[in-house]
């Protein structure tokens, strides 16, 4: 039987000669692998083009239990007009989403809140025209309300250092070494209280980014069971400079 389902895919290998097998998050099935025949073909029915990361799809697909590879019947792109992964930006920045994504992403099971933030932040990240350099960092946080472990916002302003290992903003230095000083704390606080809309409005410099980028990574690391290693940081890095 076929089902009908909307994804996201996150990443895409060579299988043989013209397959491949993509990682895509859908909406209900939660993470599954799918192999998909012929794609590397000049008749190929599923195009390879639709297949970048982020890519929001409709799909036809089996789905049968204790399967590690799932088989596709059909997928089309919901936006066909999507310049994501030709956008000199755009593109490592989904690139590095969507390995955040698969290295954190474990459960074979819809979750539909997670689902339709991704969907929106997607789809609000196609609609940007101005300068995206801060969504990573937006994404990361926001994703970590669904993963269970989202910062606690510091309750009077007097707070200067987010702790890391408790997800909160305190007045004292804490007494292990999991912690960020009172600049990074700061701007921790104003992503925080961003969103998609005014995101662009925070300012920083490159190296502002990158320290924000490696504490979360750690942030993450502290409250996962596996070591978050994204591969893509460096290139998102040179790309954002």
């Amino acid at each position: 039987m076929i089902y009908s389902t909307r994804g996201i895919v996150l990443y895409q290998i060579n299988y043989g000669e013209t397959s491949v097998v993509t990682k895509v998050y859908t909406e209900l099935y939660g993470l599954q692998s799918y192999i998909i025949n012929g794609v590397r073909t000049r008749k190929a029915k599923i195009k390879s083009n639709i297949l970048q990361p982020l890519s929001m799809l409709d799909m036809g697909v089996y789905n049968r239990d204790k399967r590690n590879l799932q088989r596709v019947k059909y997928a089309n792109a919901i936006n066909p007009t999507s310049q994501i992964g030709l956008d000199m930006v755009k593109g490592p920045l989904a690139i590095f989403i969507a390995e955040v994504l698969f290295r954190t992403i474990r459960e074979e099971e819809p979750n539909q809140s997670l689902f339709d933030f991704l969907m929106q932040f997607i789809g609000d990240l196609e609609a940007e025209d101005g300068s995206v350099a801060n969504y990573h960092l937006l994404f990361m946080l926001e994703l970590t309300g669904y993963l269970g472990f989202y910062p606690s916002l510091p309750t009077s302003g007097s707070t200067c250092y987010f702790d890391k290992r408790e997800g909160v903003f305190c007045e004292e230095v804490p007494q292990h070494g999991d912690w960020m000083d009172k600049e990074s704390s700061g701007l921790l606080q104003r992503m925080l209280e961003a969103n998609t809309s005014n995101i662009s409005s925070i300012k920083l410099s490159s190296a502002q980014r990158n320290d924000l980028v490696n504490h979360m990574i750690a942030f993450y690391n502290l409250h996962l069971d596996a070591r978050l290693e994204i591969k893509s940081h460096k290139i998102l890095q040179t790309v954002m400079q």
